[in-house]
């Protein structure tokens, strides 16, 4: 697909800009194209026209600026927004943009080719930095791994930008300009204007970075973490003598960044995880969990027989999560995965306090969790590792597939021996979950209606009862056919 020649023919005069020139000029591949052109009355019928000769789908962004997507409907699926010059010219146009990396422009000229990348998806292309119009200084900065304002109005003009700035300094490993860094502080409360789902788009992506929690951390130490989670803000000062300075929210930052090392590292943590990839495939929305699981803590902290407790902060926790979420406009497979694992984050750990556990616990267990096992169990791991350095984290690492030993009584929350010993089962609940994974997913081998009429019994609790039995001795792998159900069945007159 000729790109650049399908543009030209249609515009005449276009130019690149915005993160896809960034890229470019870092030689990093891209998938969004961002294209300024000059205005013109046949504007939209030129975007029309570029969306017939690209064989793409075409609709409008922002249509009170003329900004329209267009998306291709065959490979490699190239995404180019287009827009007419804001202010009429491009020097005013790359002047009102956000931060000055993102305020250069490439003129396209025959030649210039957008070149597939390959396995990364999206596009590669050569740059020549002499032809790169730079009015803002973005070539310096880049050169300098800087985020910096292109004006001390950006952040009001568009509050979005206070956290795009975070967002692309951890997607580049950039640092953030003082001077913008100081503007966040000042305007961070601004974030509640623009519409939320623009927000929610902006963290997700920041949840990409392999050190989201550096950035988080940074966030907060500017009061943008808690100007869009004010639910947040009680959790530093609450339980600090247990957490040290800090409190809660001390412990879920470093909820995240276990989080953000276990996604780095799944192999050596998690062997055979590629089985129950299915569950792993959103780590965004997981380290998004992570950040809220104990949202509830504050509201539900007392001191009960001279204990700071906090019971109920998960089923709490869930509800206020879900709210955070439906705010924020996730979907609502989201809004349930993270409400879910967030109600019963405990119960792993409840698992781990018992001595032993039996296939009949483990059962039950799976049972209620579901297709949220394997992002609980995940959520549990980060929980509990945040108990320990990293350090120590690194030379557990060894024993953690080890069957875990019981306990002695009395060890603190924080004892390494009671960390281990539960990360030990968090394992063993994995790696179990992942041995009968196809038998708890098949068809039941029985239903309500074999038991009724082999058993010729009324409809009533115990045929649930009788129905569960067949269930664990599948799952126990005593019996493997409908035949051998049946006659397990007749044996429970």
């Amino acid at each position: 697909m000729n790109l650049t020649g399908s543009i030209l023919k249609v515009f005449g005069e276009a130019y690149l800009v915005g993160g896809a020139l960034r890229d470019a000029v870092l030689k990093r591949p891209f998938k969004d194209i961002d294209l300024a052109v000059p205005p013109s009355p046949a504007f939209r019928a030129k975007v029309q026209e570029l969306a017939r000769r690209l064989d793409a789908a075409c609709f409008p962004l922002d249509e009170e600026n003329q900004v329209y997507r267009l998306t291709g409907r065959k490979a490699p699926h190239a995404q180019l927004d287009v827009m007419p010059f804001v202010g009429g010219a491009l020097k005013p146009d790359l002047e009102r943009r956000d931060f000055t990396i993102n305020a250069m422009a490439l003129r396209l000229v025959p030649g210039l080719e957008f070149k597939a990348a390959g396995k990364l998806g999206g596009f590669t292309l050569r740059v020549d930095r002499a032809k790169v119009i730079d009015p803002c200084g973005g070539l310096k900065d880049l050169a300098a791994k800087k985020i910096k304002t292109v004006s001390a109005g950006v952040f009001t003009e568009d509050p979005v930008r206070l956290l795009r700035a975070f967002r692309i300094a951890a997607s580049l490993d950039f640092t953030i300009d003082p001077a913008a860094l100081k503007a966040v502080k000042k305007q961070a409360a601004l974030i509640k204007k623009p519409a939320q789902e623009r927000v929610r788009e902006e963290l997700v992506r920041l949840f990409e970075s392999a050190e989201s929690h550096k950035w988080l951390a940074l966030m907060h130490k500017h009061g943008l973490l808690t100007a869009i989670f004010p639910d947040l803000a009680a959790q530093e000062t609450c339980a600090v003598g247990y957490y040290g300075k800090g409190g809660v929210l001390k412990h879920t930052l470093l909820v995240v960044e276990r989080l953000d090392h276990l996604f780095e590292n799944l192999p050596g943590y998690l062997p055979g995880y590629k089985k129950v990839q299915e569950f792993l495939s959103e780590p965004r929305v997981l380290k998004f969990a992570a950040l809220l699981h104990d949202i509830a803590k504050p509201p539900k902290a007392a001191m009960i027989n001279g204990r700071l407790r906090f019971f109920g902060h998960e089923e709490y926790g869930a509800i206020m999560a879900e709210k955070v979420m439906e705010e924020l406009r996730f979907s609502r497979d989201e809004i349930r995965l993270v409400s879910r694992i967030i109600g019963t984050h405990l119960r792993p750990g409840n698992l781990a306090a018992n001595d032993a556990i039996s296939d009949r616990a483990m059962f039950r267990f799976f049972r209620t969790l579901g297709e949220y096992t394997v992002p609980l169990l995940v959520l549990s791991w980060a929980d509990h590792a945040s108990y320990v350095s990293a350090e120590q984290l690194k030379t557990m690492k060894k024993r953690l597939q080890d069957a875990p030993a019981p306990l002695k009584p009395g060890l603190p929350y924080n004892s390494p021996k009671k960390t281990l010993r539960y990360m030990q089962v968090l394992y063993q609940l994995f790696r179990v979950y992942i041995k009968k994974n196809m038998k708890l997913r098949c068809t039941r081998l029985v239903d309500g209606n074999d038991v009724i009429k082999v058993l010729k019994l009324p409809e009533g609790p115990r045929i649930g009862e009788l129905l569960e039995k067949i269930h664990l001795l599948q799952f126990e792998g005593k019996i493997k056919t409908r035949d051998q159900a049946l006659k397990a069945l007749k044996g429970m007159k």
